[in-house]
């Protein structure tokens, strides 16, 4: 008995089949996660190690080298490139499709931290990265005021980073385009020389003063107390008044020392006005569409906060918007078809 026959003898059967179906479809449609483009894992994996206020030649010969000298022992590597700049090196592999980049990166992490003693000593830490199709930004967003916002770091961090960072579904968000105050040592060539400091000496003097480290535990009868030494600068003084050679020679009277913003070397602007940028990342498996719109709604409680005063939050990039009009596109054909197919 064929298909036809088979279902023209029992129809009522071939409804149930046909409107079980279509239930399960209905189903699907909203428990599946919608994604701008299907998860992928590309052949790649790529290696950064931030070194700043260096040169490119010194982060080529001190850094770069001797990570691609130990990656190419990782095996099954089609393409090795690099790049050496003067705050970082970037190193990546390209493998065959289909290569387990998991497996890979933690080889690249047991080769990297077996040379981590030949690296510069001052290097604090290294990333690697792989690259996913859901690794993509499914929000861009600028900030923009007529007033200078390149000291509201903070105040941007606490009311727009760290409450769209707290939405159920958003792995990480990126500020960019505006920068945390740092401690400036400025030093002074003639009174290094007049008083004869060592600058090798001082810097270690400065490394070994601020710190913050277990010292272990004391047990003194029935309690057991915990010992931290700390050494930690609170402020710019703590610096003016450290003791870096003889006669009390302080670090104030050879430098000059500021807190202030580092100087920046890009930016953005929106209708000619300066502009600080915002990206913001879903987590793996999230809706991206029900993920943005928890955030275009927070975004609007964001921008009724009087510290907001003044301050535009505008859309770049949403790939909420795309999967949208894909959606409608979709449905309006599948009404179509289903049409057609019922007739």
């Amino acid at each position: 008995m064929n298909l036809s026959v088979f279902s023209i003898e029992r129809p009522v059967t071939t409804v149930m089949i046909f409107l079980s179906v279509s239930v399960i479809g209905i189903i699907a449609f909203f428990l599946l996660p919608i994604e701008y483009f299907p998860e992928l894992d590309a052949p790649f994996i790529a290696v950064e190690v931030p070194y700043p206020n260096s040169t490119p030649e010194e982060v080529e010969r001190q850094i770069t080298r001797p990570i691609e000298e130990v990656l190419a022992t990782i095996g099954d590597i089609n393409n090795m490139g690099s790049w050496s700049g003067e705050n970082q090196a970037n190193i990546w592999c390209e493998f065959d499709w289909g290569t387990n980049t998991d497996i890979k990166s933690l080889k690249a992490r047991e080769k990297v931290d077996g040379i981590l003693d030949q690296l510069p000593a001052d290097i604090e830490r290294y990333y690697i990265h792989k690259w996913n199709t859901s690794d993509e930004e499914i929000l861009a967003l600028r900030l923009s005021s007529n007033r200078d916002l390149s000291d509201s770091y903070d105040m941007l961090d606490r009311n727009v980073k760290r409450r769209l960072d707290r939405i159920d579904g958003v792995s990480r968000v990126t500020l960019y385009g505006v920068e945390k105050k740092e401690i400036h040592i400025q030093l002074d060539m003639d009174k290094l020389a007049a008083y004869h400091v060592d600058i090798n000496r001082m810097v270690q003097t400065l490394m070994q003063s601020n710190f913050a480290v277990t010292a272990g535990k004391i047990t003194d009868g029935f309690r057991r107390l915990s010992v931290r030494p700390m050494g930690e600068f609170t402020s710019v003084s703590d610096y003016e008044e450290l003791i870096i050679g003889q006669h009390n020679l302080r670090l104030a009277d050879v430098a000059t020392i500021a807190y202030s913003h580092p100087k920046k070397t890009y930016g953005r602007h929106l209708d000619q006005k300066y502009a600080i940028g915002l990206d913001i990342f879903k987590e793996s498996g999230a809706n991206t569409v029900k993920v943005t719109e928890k955030i275009l709604a927070e975004i609007e409680e964001i921008g009724n906060l009087p510290e907001m005063e003044g301050i535009t939050i505008y859309e770049m990039d949403n790939q909420a918007d795309g999967i949208i009009s894909s959606l409608d596109e979709l449905f309006k054909s599948g009404l179509l078809g289903a049409f057609l197919a019922v007739i």
